[in-house]
Parts: structure tokens; C-alpha cells; sequence
């Protein structure tokens, strides 16, 4: 139980950098995380995962944020702002609650420990506001910098898209040095009437990472949402996108690919919540492991009573490189509406053997052959990025971290 200690040190030596609404609110999050039961494997949520892990960890809260050159529109060094350059509104998290930029009620309680334990660290954070009307291109740079020690991080980000804007966000996230990486991540956005966001996340952490990520989304009528997840399993690596469609109209589409090898360990969770009527939803995840490594796939659509003529299509496909890499997948509907169109599938399987042979009698290796099958395997789920700067450059990074089969 090292890290629960040192988490309720860290939060008492950091109160008093607070002051006004945010300390308020970190105060009640961290009464909430300390007294609730840590999750571990025995909790449903967690049953393929083990955060208890984490306990074990002797870890130090760090925000020392370093500046990193790079072509960003913002750039946040241990969830601290260092860099901006974009004329939107953004700041803080204290900065946006004091002046009205975020509604108080969106760092409110929760069911889920780590978004709790996010908001008792929300010294630093940032928020941007996408005025209406307005088409925005905008990067994030989101780093993790360690000098070699054991330390605990709280990136949070909040965006708010106005009334029919149309922006795209593309957010890297980077770690830069040595040592042992608690990450414990919050991204809330909020799409409003008619607004359009796509949102492209690429992660690279190092090798000794826990990884904690939630993605909170709350869509208004005619919104549309596009999110592209594209992650790599380290120690511990989880992300749960929680999506709540609560006005007409609303779509949302969720593109993922995930890799992981060796002994890592990685973990998806996505909920979307049909709470209003004549809402569409399309889903579709792709992974490929290799080594002895461990997958998870959940993905739950809820159709709510009021939720008519909802259309929500969920797919997930794995790829298993060798004979020891495991999956888990359980995709799921409930469903408490009766006029809807709801499917859901999910596959496992290796390389096909005769396309294989037909590419080898082409003339190419057995290298060259896995690598050209898996090009078009993850190409499907890249070839949705609308900005083709980006998606270039996406598959570049991708083909360079492929698993090798080894």
C-alpha cells in the first residue's frame, strides 16, 4: 500500500497550492478516492487487468514541467502548461472554474477512483474553448518528463467545443528520460449543438509506465464526434472512452488500433451511452499482438428507454502474431428501446497462411509478407483520419512500431 500513502502525503503537501472553487473540489475528490476500496481483478471492470499493481509502486507526485521545442499549438510537460501558441481561450483548470469557462459540475464525484483521484491533483491541467462558428487545426503535445525517478502524473485536459465549430485536434503524448511512470490521465470534452470534433491521440511511453487513461465525452444535438485511438501496451496500459450522446441527432465514431508485445499488457474499455432518440454510433478497434502479451478488449453499447431509432454498429478484430499472445474480447449491448438497429462482432486469428504463400511466390520474404498483410490490415482503420497530413504521418509511425512476431 506504498502509493496510497504517498498519495495522501502528496495531496496534503499540495492543498495549499489551490485556493478558491479547485481547492473545494480537490478536497472532496480525494475524501471520495480515499474512501472507497481500490479496484483489483476481483472487480468485473478489472477482471482481465490488475491496477493493484500500482500499490506496490513508491511514487512521487511531479509537475516539474520542462520545455520541448517542437512545431505545437500547445505543449503540457508533466500536465503542466509550458507552451502556448494558439490565440483560443485556454488556461488552467483553476483559471477556466474561476472566470466560467467550465461548468463546475464537470469535475464533479465519481464512481470511477481514478477520475477522483485525477481531480484531488487538478493543480495544473488545461482547458480549451473552440469558439462557434470557427474551424480550428490545432496539435497537443502532451509530455512526460522523468529524471530517473518513481513518479506520479495528472495530465488533465479539458475542451469544450461551441455551437457549430468544426476543429481538429491531433494530441501526442510523449515521455522523455528514465524511471518509473504512474500516468493517470483525464481528457473531458464537450461537443455542443452542431458542433463537429475529430480527435487523433498517439501515445509513445516508455517502458516502465502504468497507464490510466479516461476519455470523458458529452454530445449535444447534431453533434459529431471522430475519435482516432491509437496506443501501445507497456507495464500496465488501459484507456476507457466513456461517450454519452444526450441530444438528438448526435454521431459517433471510434477508431482504434492498439499493439502490444512481449510481456506488456494493454487494456480498452468503451461505453456509449444512447440516451436520446435517432443517434448513431460506429465503432470499430483493431490490435495485433505478439510475444506473451495480454489484450483487452470491452466494448458496451447502452440504449437508454428514450433512445428510438438508434443505429450503433461495434467491431473488433485481433491479430495474434504468435501462439502465447492472449485476447480478451467481450463486446456488448443492452438495449431497452425496441425500434433500433444494433450489431456487434468480434474476431481472432493469425495471418492468412495463403496469403502469405501467394506474396512469397511474388518474390517477397516472410518478413516482407506479414509486414505488407499487416499494412492493409491496420490501413482500414487509418485511412479514416480526414486531415492527410496526419494521416500520413500516422501510418509512418505505425509500420515503425508494428509487433514483430517475435
Amino acid at each position: 500500500m506504498k502509493a496510497i500513502n504517498q498519495f495522501r502525503n502528496d495531496f496534503e503537501n499540495t492543498l495549499n497550492m489551490s485556493e478558491g472553487i479547485i481547492k473545494n473540489i480537490r478536497s472532496k475528490a480525494f475524501e471520495k478516492f480515499i474512501s472507497e476500496k481500490f479496484p483489483t481483478r476481483k472487480d468485473e471492470y478489472w477482471k482481465y487487468s490488475d491496477p493493484s499493481s500500482i500499490l506496490k509502486l513508491d511514487l512521487n507526485y511531479n509537475d516539474s514541467g520542462i520545455l520541448e521545442n517542437g512545431n505545437y499549438d500547445i505543449i503540457l510537460s508533466n500536465g503542466k502548461i509550458v507552451k502556448t501558441t494558439t490565440k483560443l481561450k485556454s488556461g488552467t483548470i483553476a483559471e477556466g472554474l474561476n472566470n466560467g469557462s467550465i461548468p463546475k459540475n464537470l469535475l464533479k464525484n465519481e464512481k470511477n477512483p481514478f477520475l477522483n483521484l485525477n481531480n484531488a491533483f487538478a493543480i495544473n491541467g488545461c482547458y480549451l474553448i473552440l469558439d462557434s462558428e470557427e474551424k480550428k487545426d490545432i496539435k497537443i503535445l502532451n509530455l512526460i518528463s522523468n529524471d530517473g525517478r518513481s513518479q506520479a502524473i495528472y495530465p488533465k485536459l479539458i475542451i469544450i467545443a461551441k455551437e457549430n465549430s468544426d476543429s481538429t485536434i491531433f494530441e501526442e503524448i510523449k515521455v522523455k528520460g528514465t524511471g518509473t511512470n504512474f500516468v493517470n490521465s483525464v481528457t473531458d470534452i464537450i461537443i455542443e449543438n452542431g458542433a463537429n470534433l475529430e480527435h487523433i491521440i498517439l501515445d509513445d511511453f516508455a517502458k516502465d509506465t502504468y497507464n490510466i487513461s479516461n476519455i470523458c465525452v458529452k454530445q449535444k444535438k447534431d453533434s459529431n464526434f471522430i475519435s482516432h485511438n491509437f496506443s501501445v501496451g507497456k507495464k500496465l496500459a488501459r484507456r476507457d472512452y466513456n461517450i454519452e450522446l444526450v441530444g438528438t441527432g448526435a454521431n459517433c465514431d471510434l477508431y482504434g488500433l492498439y499493439f502490444v508485445e512481449g510481456n506488456n499488457h494493454i487494456d480498452h474499455h468503451t461505453t456509449i451511452e444512447h440516451k436520446k432518440e435517432h443517434c448513431t454510433s460506429n465503432e470499430h478497434y483493431k490490435g495485433i499482438l505478439s510475444g506473451k502479451a495480454v489484450g483487452v478488449f470491452n466494448g458496451r453499447i447502452h440504449v437508454h428507454p428514450k433512445a428510438q431509432k438508434t443505429d450503433a454498429i461495434q467491431n473488433n478484430q485481433n491479430l495474434l502474431l504468435t501462439d502465447d499472445a492472449i485476447i480478451h474480447t467481450k463486446p456488448e449491448l443492452e438495449i431497452y428501446a425496441d425500434d433500433v438497429k444494433c450489431t456487434h462482432g468480434a474476431t481472432v486469428g493469425q495471418l492468412d497462411d495463403k496469403a502469405l504463400f501467394y506474396l512469397r511466390t511474388r518474390g517477397l520474404n516472410q518478413k516482407s509478407a506479414q509486414q505488407l498483410l499487416m499494412r492493409a490490415y491496420v490501413g482500414e482503420i487509418i485511412d479514416h483520419i480526414g486531415n492527410r497530413n496526419i494521416r500520413s504521418k500516422i501510418m509512418d509511425i505505425v509500420l515503425n512500431r508494428l509487433p514483430k512476431g517475435d
